[in-house]
């Protein structure tokens, strides 16, 4: 049975579930493969009404069915709902499509995609011309907007974190799912620490760190940021790598 015979299948689970667009990239040993797929990647859109604390548990659910429904252990799964802006744009661009619950609603999507990405793009060629700047010793305007939208998704994690804090230890410990999440909003709070702490070191034109983990250190040492902070902020931040 080939990937194209097991569409019904598909259709059928993500019918059933909150998946509201679907896509398809990968490889495979040819059109009849007797039910073997090679590093396929499929992308989910899921409905608005799903909350972002149950993207991971949805991850995990959909890798495990669509496993089963391919009979392929060489398959990933991604969320487009917290994908980045840049993987986004490169699964609406060149993944094939596999299911779409409302075809406007999918079109509106893919436009908001890409519009989002071509700003994107815009706003990074203002960086590396900051960036250019600061090599050269100069100091370019902040954008407060940019760093308080950062640090509103970085005390949204930071909440989703905390919520997680009343769970008995062994009963965190013995559950993946929790584990994993908790690893995953720790890794996505982390990564907006550190780059905002960039974004002010270059803004700055503060000394460039030695290491990309001395960038807190360096804001603590110019006292953008009191000294005691930047060093719990980083012991906290290699709480990661645990």
């Amino acid at each position: 049975m080939d990937l194209f015979e097991r569409q019904s299948q598909l259709q059928s689970l993500f019918q059933t579930s909150p998946v509201d667009a679907a896509y398809l990239a990968g490889s495979t040993t040819g059109r009849k493969i007797a039910g073997t797929y090679n590093d396929l990647d499929i992308a989910l859109l899921l409905l608005q009404r799903v909350q972002a604390n149950e993207f991971f548990d949805y991850q995990v659910y959909f890798l495990s069915e669509l496993s089963k429904a391919l009979d392929t252990s060489a398959l990933d799964v991604v969320i487009l709902n917290q994908a980045s802006l840049l993987q986004r744009w490169q699964v609406i661009r060149t993944w094939g499509l596999l299911y779409q619950r409302d075809q406007k609603r999918r079109v509106e999507y893919e436009a908001r995609a890409a519009m989002e990405y071509l700003e994107f793009k815009k706003y990074d060629e203002v960086q590396s011309k900051a960036l250019a700047e600061r090599t050269r010793g100069d100091r370019f305007a902040i954008d407060a907007e940019y760093v308080r939208a950062r640090l509103a998704r970085l005390r949204e994690y930071t909440t989703l974190l905390k919520d997680l804090q009343p769970i008995e230890h062994f009963k965190f410990k013995a559950d993946p799912k929790l584990y994993g999440l908790a690893q995953w909003y720790l890794q996505q709070a982390v990564e907006l620490l550190f780059g905002t702490a960039a974004y002010l070191v270059m803004a700055l034109a503060l000394p460039k760190p030695e290491a990309y983990h001395d960038i807190l250190d360096a804001l603590g040492a110019h006292t953008v940021i009191e000294r005691p902070l930047a060093y719990r902020l980083e012991h906290l931040a290699n709480l990661r790598n645990l």
